[in-house]
């Protein structure tokens, strides 16, 4: 590590110990952003195609898996195992050696080496979770493990997977995979730019990028296998909008309780692409049952797609509504008529945080720590031009932004507003905007690629969007070259129903901020 990354090190960590050891100062930011917008409910919405459906098997086809090591597929029966399966008149011995949750050790590594990480196994399950005000909400969701409705810590999210190009699976926050981790979430520059005070150089294609949970990352030409569980009362399904041949959805079908479904699918074309299930739309994604699939062409991983807009690193966030009455009726084995049963959100999570949890400013370190990396956007300034995003002043570095990928996997129209930098809008449902040419969609929104301070996200939309991470140009000679802090700014939901509920000034709202970083000095902290 060279004497410029020591002081970039040394300056990351003194701003880390600052916002620790102030973390009301973060919040002030946000009563700027209590600007009233306008809201609307997305209610409704089309039930999927099915482009390949697989059969639902008994579950008995797929065992329950055993405890296996973190990213090793389960639920694959060996075919010794299979020899051993009791029939009507099997032996007590070979009952005893059919797979259960107590399957020894010898057993699980045989079952690791059989599945090769080919298939990821999923699991519907259900449970309640904390809310930021301490309330705990029912819940539902694609789980990594299978757990009870009455667990403390239910599996309702799958955490960071990545399908390689050999079509294996690995656990990873990360991707590219193996690319080095950026501390606490902010890329380092590569040097001081000399023609740009209180600038950098941004390293080109090294930093990787934290992905949060309900993240599965494919690589194109790999091929998606899940094995869908149901272990709830009612049918569920799994569907990938968007990923067929000819944009038809991709789906399990529906999956009686007690069974299994599988989808397999090969990897779409670059992109970001919702899953969800899609019954008695939107309720079941309204309970949890949602993420997204980022499709990223390894041979150019640092591009939203070959040719296009190159970023130092990504961030995807994942904006949801949550409803807890629709959760309580269907808690007590009620089903939500969506029609009669208005949706009434009173929580709204970035990633599935909200209000000062999505900022990072709890007394849990941990959590705070993967706010950071996974949610608050935050770089070193440098010199920006958007008619060339790859424009490098010296062989190495990059003069450009970071890439935010904002899905709207829930019912609110949000309406995301930034404070200090506007951001460069390139795609929008995995359509690139032009630059010159551009069109009006059916519902009057002009696309173009162009600057905007309020990005405007549909339910079940996506945008792609550049944030610069530059000088704001509000900040004269006097203040940029003297400033020796981290400039935080606010980004929160314009809309009326993210702002209102719970009282206002979004203790359980959309909020977030981004960090311009403080310039690097020689001097220790």
């Amino acid at each position: 590590m060279n004497e410029f990354e020591n002081n970039v090190q040394h300056n990351d960590d003194a701003g880390t110990r600052l916002g620790e050891d102030a973390p009301v100062s973060r919040w002030s930011f946000v009563k700027y952003g209590a600007a009233a917008g306008l809201g609307a409910l997305a209610l409704a919405g089309a039930q999927p195609a099915h482009a390949r459906t697989s059969t639902p098997t008994e579950e008995a086809e797929a065992p329950e898996p055993t405890d296996l090591a973190p990213g090793a597929a389960t639920g694959v029966a060996t075919e010794e195992a299979e020899d051993l399966e009791p029939a009507d008149k099997a032996t007590d011995e070979a009952e005893d050696l059919e797979p259960t949750d107590e399957t020894t050790d010898e057993a699980e590594d045989t079952e690791l080496l059989e599945s090769d990480r080919e298939v990821l196994d999923v699991y519907i399950n259900e449970g309640y979770l904390k809310m930021v005000d301490d309330s705990l909400v029912y819940f539902r969701g694609f789980g990594d493990r299978p757990t009870e409705k009455n667990d403390a810590n239910p599996s309702l999210t799958i955490k960071p997977k990545v399908f390689l190009k050999d079509d294996t699976w690995v656990d990873s926050r990360i991707y590219p995979v193996g690319a080095p981790e950026p501390p606490r979430g902010t890329p380092t520059p590569l040097a001081p730019d000399p023609h740009n005070p209180g600038q950098y150089y941004v390293r080109r294609a090294h930093w990787g990028s934290f992905m949060p949970e309900r993240v599965i990352v494919a690589e194109t030409g790999s091929t998606i296998t899940l094995r869908v569980h149901n272990r709830l009362a009612k049918d569920h399904e799994l569907a990938i909008h968007k990923a067929g041949d000819d944009g038809e959805n991709v789906s399990t079908g529906k999956i009686a309780p007690g069974k299994v479904g599988t989808l397999e699918l090969k990897a779409p074309d670059p992109g970001v692409y919702i899953y969800s299930d899609p019954g008695n739309q939107p309720v079941e994604r309204t309970l949890g049952l949602y993420g997204a699939l980022v499709v990223m062409d390894p041979s150019d991983a640092w591009c939203i797609s070959p040719d296009a807009a190159e970023f130092e690193r990504q961030w995807v966030w994942l904006c949801h509504a949550i409803d807890p009455v629709w959760a309580n009726i269907e808690a007590k084995g009620g089903t939500v008529d969506p029609v009669r049963q208005k949706a009434v959100p009173r929580y709204f999570t970035l990633n599935g945080r909200s209000g000062y949890e999505s900022m990072g400013m709890t007394r849990n370190e941990a959590l705070n720590r993967a706010s950071d990396e996974e949610t608050t956007i935050s770089g070193y300034p440098r010199q920006f031009d958007a008619r060339e995003f790859a424009e490098g002043s010296t062989i190495g570095s990059l003069r450009g932004g970071q890439l935010v990928r904002i899905v709207n996997c829930g019912i609110v129209f949000h309406q995301m507003h930034f404070h200090g930098n506007h951001l460069w809008t390139v795609r929008s449902n995995n359509e690139d905007w032009g630059r010159t040419e551009g069109f009006v969609d059916e519902r009057g929104y002009v696309c173009i690629q162009q600057w905007e301070d309020v990005i405007k996200v549909r339910g079940m939309e996506t945008k792609d969007s550049i944030v610069p991470i530059k000088r704001p140009p509000d900040a004269v000679d006097q203040v940029w070259l003297t400033r020796k802090e981290d400039w935080a700014y606010p980004m929160h939901c314009h809309s009326e129903s993210s702002q209102t509920a719970a009282g206002g000034m979004y203790p359980g709202g959309l909020t977030a901020h981004w960090i311009i970083k403080a310039p690097v000095t020689s001097a220790s902290p």
